[in-house]
């Protein structure tokens, strides 16, 4: 348990009378080692520390994944399951230094070892990939437009079709090409659609093959070098955030989709893999944060609210603002809405006692997570113990050049950088 740089002496519980004669403990005196308490911090005498409560969390039942067959496939024009015996060889390609944009990046590929026979490259023209842009950040129920500059190698001129593939799902769109001339390249646009209800969230591996008409045969195929990452779709239809995007924004203290945002994203997508309900992928991504966060109590932890960037560079420490800043990074990242809650309460001695969480929504309701204490969908855990009063509140729009007393740009930020929102005593917590 973690005390803030001077412990000190909690006042006497004020009541403070409004509709709804709602309780509300009164922060602490300041002391005088820190005439200024920072914002929230300044608000308890010590945090709550971090232990394993998962043994009270509820038994989750992974919503099972559907594959689909050929026949429910015809419903979707321009999708085709692939057939199994179709391989996908790596090293053939490889990705570029520079991406063309945060959602697209260059493969280039590997030339391909060529007939030597004229005859036979006559009679099955060898059509390969040069290069191609791809995107990589998929949003489901929606089309990702892939583009791929193909190459007669053959001596013939050459049709057919090219195929990209999400090779978990054994899904691929298709584009066809026409009479390609012996030593010519043709641009070709495959719009790939991601079907929510036959996919899931997280990693993707990014296939690719042509084939050459009339035998159709495979004249290419490989793995892309680069994996894709799928992630829920937020309009009206889907999940959208009840607040309006607020809870799905990138600041200051949550960079997923920063111009190497491809590592953060990535993270977020290996933990929460092969999951297909918002509630599901939540679950995962509480535990993977326990596990992978250490709880550092230190001046430096206790004052500021350290955003992803600086976790991660800081070899994942810190407490339990660190902890929920990371699981609301990889939550917004893969599309659930997600809000950032500092919680205290009194424990049976009065001193009060800060602990910061998160919630996730899951399309209905607020789903409890706290990944310091590895608890979720269990806002019931803090009122045990002869705790009382399990007051909340809701930080946002994380901005670090609002407290001008504190340098900006160094990815540590004072609560007084962030727009404070009270929620008050919720009755799922009390």
């Amino acid at each position: 348990m973690k005390i803030k740089t001077s412990l000190r002496v909690l006042s006497l519980l004020v009541i403070l009378v409004f509709a709804g004669m709602m309780f509300i403990p009164v922060v602490s005196a300041v002391n005088d080692s820190n005439p200024t308490p920072p914002g929230w911090v300044g608000q308890f005498d010590e945090w709550a520390g971090k232990k394993d409560m998962s043994e009270y969390n509820p038994v989750v039942t992974p919503v099972p994944i559907e594959k689909m067959d050929k026949e429910t496939a015809e419903k979707y024009p321009g999708v085709e399951v692939i057939d199994s015996d179709i391989q996908f060889p790596t090293n053939n390609n490889y990705v570029d230094a520079q991406k063309s944009s945060m959602k697209a990046v260059k493969i280039n590929f590997v030339k391909p070892s060529l007939k030597t026979n004229s005859e036979a490259k006559a009679l099955v023209p060898t059509v390969a990939p040069e290069y191609g842009y791809f995107n990589w950040y998929w949003t489901q129920d929606t089309i990702v437009s892939q583009n791929v500059i193909i190459h007669n190698f053959g001596s013939t001129n050459a049709s057919g079709t090219v195929y990209f593939v999400s090779i978990e799902d054994g899904l691929s769109s298709t584009a066809t090409f026409t009479d390609l001339s012996p030593g010519m390249n043709c641009s070709v646009n495959i719009p790939f659609q991601v079907i929510g209800n036959y996919s899931s969230v997280g990693i993707k591996p990014m296939g690719l093959f042509i084939t050459v008409d009339p035998s159709n045969t495979v004249t290419w195929s490989g793995q892309l070098a680069l994996d894709a990452i799928e992630k829920y779709n937020n309009d009206a239809s889907h999940l959208p955030d009840p607040d309006s995007g607020d809870n799905l924004e990138t600041s200051d203290l949550y960079h997923f989709p920063y111009n190497d945002g491809y590592a953060i994203i990535l993270e977020a997508a290996a933990a929460g893999d092969n999951t297909s309900s918002p509630y599901d992928t939540a679950q995962k991504l509480n535990d993977y944060v326990f596990n992978k966060m250490e709880y550092v109590s230190n001046e430096l932890y206790s004052l500021y609210a350290a955003s992803d960037l600086y976790i991660i560079n800081h070899e994942y420490e810190g407490v339990c603002d660190e902890h929920a800043t990371m699981d609301v990074t990889f939550s917004r990242s893969l599309g659930i809405p997600s809000r950032f809650l500092g919680i205290t309460w009194l424990n049976e001695t009065g001193s009060c006692i800060g602990h910061a969480i998160l919630e996730n929504w899951d399309g209905n309701s607020w789903i409890h997570s706290d990944p310091t204490w590895n608890s979720f969908n269990n806002p019931q855990i803090y009122n045990h113990g002869n705790n009382t009063h399990m007051y909340l509140t809701k930080y946002t729009d994380a901005d670090d050049s609002r407290f001008t007393e504190d340098p900006a740009g160094d990815g540590l930020l004072r609560y007084e950088d962030l727009v404070a929102i009270p929620l008050g005593e919720l009755p799922e917590y009390n």
